[in-house]
This record gives C-alpha cells, structure tokens and sequence, in this order.
C-alpha cells in the first residue's frame, strides 16, 4: 500500500489544505482530500505530485512510502 503524508508534512509546516489549494492551484476539496490522513486515495498525476512538491519544497519521497500487504497465510493441506 502507498502511504501519502502530506497532513504531517503540512501540519509540521503550519500549513492548512486551504493555503495548499492557494499555492497550487487545486481546488479545494482537492487539497482537503488529498491532506485528510484518514481517507485513502486512488490516483493523482504526476503534474499534482510536483506542484505540491515545488511549493512545499519537499522530493516526492518525503511524501510518499511504501507498505508491503501483508502475506496471506497458505491454508496447510491435510496430510493423506
């Protein structure tokens, strides 16, 4: 699972999603989704991912991290 950390990178820089839209150009509701911590989130472009990295002068890898899934267990097979 990607992680996307953008409201602790925006709560650390006292920043809210309002000032984030301002900056970038997103919309509102945009910012706000993208900085809600609890929403999970599909899919943005590659254009968002630097506009918010240029105003927020961070590299994509201070916002985003990778999680593996856990491993699904293998059900045991009876012996015969």
């Amino acid at each position: 699972m990607i992680r996307f950390h953008l409201a602790a990178l925006l709560k650390r820089k006292g920043w809210t999603p309002y000032r984030l839209s301002r900056e970038t150009g997103l919309t509102v509701p945009t910012a706000y989704r993208l900085a809600d911590p609890e929403l999970q989130f599909g899919r943005f472009t590659a254009d968002t991912l630097a506009r918010i990295c240029q105003v927020l002068d961070v590299q994509p890898g201070d916002l985003l991290s990778y999680q593996p899934p856990p491993r699904a267990r293998r059900a045991k097979k009876a012996p015969r």
